[in-house]
């Protein structure tokens, strides 16, 4: 099965999402707000030691700009490397690398930072492409002292926050489109409200807003006399209040199940994939039909889900259809209707 047909699972999803958020409200050259987003992605997803992005420049030099060690941040700097090391190997490749790929040999000749007495053992280092020429631009480098952390999710994780992180970059200087960050991951782009939480975060983030313009509002009415300041301040807390009451009112709420319109095989199908991520030559085995059959299905699928990719289905499918599904030959229409985007 190739990666981009494995959906991330709904943790991972809920990680990544917040991380493009977080990323989408940066202000415009931001670099030190975008890279504590990436990072705080990366921990969420698996426990780190350290972490660092770090760009090319000339033949041989790497100007780390952001770099912790632990919760210590360390001082950035300029290091050379060398044509047998990592860095060298990802820049040429264009691939990640993974401690466990070699046992750490290209990773350990570089220069030691932190505590030199010792070595990570395991470490996952993606490279920043440059979206137009597809060349190696930097790294993002993830390192545990723990051996074994990071598995096959967290790198195709750590591929997309890097994409991520240089489309946002790049809408700093030329407001660039989505250079298809979301078409291999659409459940990834937190501008399309999907759930509850999604509202909740919209709405709190323009609230946010808000309260912070009456915060320097108030600054400003304080010299405008005591009535004022009073009405300010009763705004502020205001927004604070309504942003809590948000919150509360999706905690007890229990949303309605969602109603799709796909038939008894679709439901059959989008289920299996969902849940084993089965591949189209796989599914004809399974069902005994033809893979063109199969694949007319998945078409269908995916049309009427509103989305482009088979990963998106696992995170598309309303919890009712796998249920109906979990047991073998169980299966139900679901509908009528057809799946509507929230985001209006």
């Amino acid at each position: 099965m190739r990666d981009q047909d494995v959906p991330f699972s709904p943790v991972t999803v809920a990680v990544l999402r917040n991380a493009d958020r977080r990323l989408r409200l940066a202000e415009r050259g931001d670099v030190m707000r975008k890279y504590s987003a990436c990072k705080a992605a990366l921990a969420g997803i698996a426990a780190l030691d350290s972490f660092y992005i770090g760009y090319f420049k000339g033949e041989n030099s790497l100007v780390i700009t952001y770099i912790y060690d632990g919760d210590q941040f360390l001082t950035p700097e300029v290091l050379f490397y060398s044509p047998g090391g990592m860095s060298h190997w990802v820049r040429t490749s264009r691939k990640p690398y993974r401690l466990r790929s070699d046992d750490g040999r290209l990773l350990h000749r570089g220069i030691s930072f932190g505590d030199a007495s010792q070595l990570s053992q395991d470490a996952v280092v993606v490279p920043l492409l440059d979206p137009r020429t597809g060349e190696a631009t930097g790294l993002m480098s993830a390192q545990s002292m723990q051996p074994d952390v990071f598995d096959d999710e967290f790198v195709r994780a750590a591929e997309w926050v890097a994409r991520a992180l240089v489309q946002s970059i790049a809408r700093d200087t030329d407001d660039a489109d989505s250079l298809g960050l979301y078409e291999l991951y659409p459940e990834l782009d937190s501008s399309r409200v999907q759930n509850e939480a999604d509202l909740v975060n919209r709405i709190g983030d323009k609230l946010d807003e808000l309260r912070l313009m009456l915060v320097d509002l108030a600054d400003v009415a304080s010299e405008a006399g005591e009535p004022v300041t009073t009405a300010v301040d009763a705004a502020r807390q205001l927004a604070e209040r309504v942003q809590t009451e948000v919150a509360e009112l999706v905690r007890v709420h229990e949303p309605r199940p969602m109603h799709i319109d796909l038939t008894t095989r679709e439901i059959e199908i989008a289920a299996l994939i969902a849940r084993d991520g089965l591949s189209n030559n796989a599914l004809a085995r399974r069902l005994h039909i033809s893979e063109k059959t199969v694949k007319t299905h998945v078409g269908n699928i995916l049309r009427k889900l509103g989305v482009t990719q088979r990963s998106a289905i696992a995170w598309t499918l309303p919890p009712e259809v796998l249920e109906a599904t979990e047991d073998p030959g169980v299966s139900r229409r679901i509908g009528p209707g057809r799946r509507t985007d929230a985001s209006g």
